[in-house]
């Protein structure tokens, strides 16, 4: 009898453990903590997009948070460039940023406990082969520029060759700074990641929202309705009224035919 209770006991004991080891777990869904881990590579410009499900009441609120995490990140070149909160029946906000790579995850702190991940998603973009080619262009362009410098410096040189050749020079460096600018903004995507934060409402929430807007478009809706009965009726009844003059007219022919194709009646015979 002792060995059944003991094994009871001790099974008692095993679920009590496994209860308490997957509660971390489920609470971690629940709450939408989340993080970025990935393996890095040379030339490659990363996104990073996240989903989360948050109560409408909180919706600023959460906004508010991911902004002022960006904002306490100078160190990290955090960049706000997109915000946008919209309110009503079925709240959301999205809030897009531009962030160092050790910097994505002390952002998305911010939204622990916040809401419940819904999506998650990370993508790269391969920019070694542009960044390899405007590097080149780059070169090509000093070297040309370099050589004009050079011919500028001769005094052999007759004025309207003087003229081209700085009318040249002033060419040859719009086009290197147009490419330096390029170059530029390639290297912040790589040395940057883009990281957006969607948040919408629940989906019952939104539902019940749903059903909230039908109702108070409930008189909009019949006025609308009836409007366009009444249209439709205004509109076919100069199609009755000569549908029924040509009935009429129909009636009065065929009646005037049948009385003429009747025969006449012979008179009586007097005595």
């Amino acid at each position: 009898m002792r060995r059944p209770i003991s094994m009871l006991a001790l099974a008692s004991l095993l679920a009590a453990c496994s209860a308490r080891q997957q509660a971390p777990q489920s609470a971690l869904a629940e709450t939408g903590q989340t993080r970025v881990g990935h393996q890095r590579a040379a030339g490659i410009a990363y996104e990073h997009a996240v989903e989360l499900e948050v109560p409408g009441a909180r919706m600023r609120q959460t906004a508010t948070a991911v902004q002022q995490a960006c904002a306490a990140l100078p160190a990290h070149g955090c960049t706000l460039l997109e915000s946008s909160i919209r309110g009503g029946l079925t709240a959301s906000a999205s809030v897009r940023m531009r962030i160092t790579p050790d910097g994505v995850n002390q952002v998305l702190h911010a939204l622990d406990g916040r809401g419940k991940l819904v999506s998650q998603s990370s993508k790269g973009e391969d920019l070694f082969e542009p960044i390899q080619d405007g590097e080149r262009k780059m070169a090509m362009l000093n070297a040309y520029r370099e050589q004009l410098q050079t011919l500028a410096g001769q005094r052999a040189l007759a004025p309207e060759a003087m003229i081209k050749l700085h009318r040249e020079l002033a060419e040859v460096q719009s086009e290197i700074e147009k490419a330096a600018t390029s170059q530029a903004q390639l290297r912040r995507r790589v040395d940057t990641e883009l990281l957006t934060v969607a948040m919408h409402e629940r989906a019952s929430a939104g539902q019940a929202g749903k059903v909230k807007q039908a109702l108070e478009d409930f008189g909009d809706d019949l006025l609308h309705g009836v409007a366009m009965l009444i249209t439709f009726v205004a509109s076919t009844i100069p199609f009755a009224v000569a549908g029924a003059i040509g009935y009429a007219a129909w009636r009065r022919l065929r009646a005037r035919r049948r009385h003429r194709k009747q025969p006449a009646t012979p008179a009586p015979d007097q005595p």
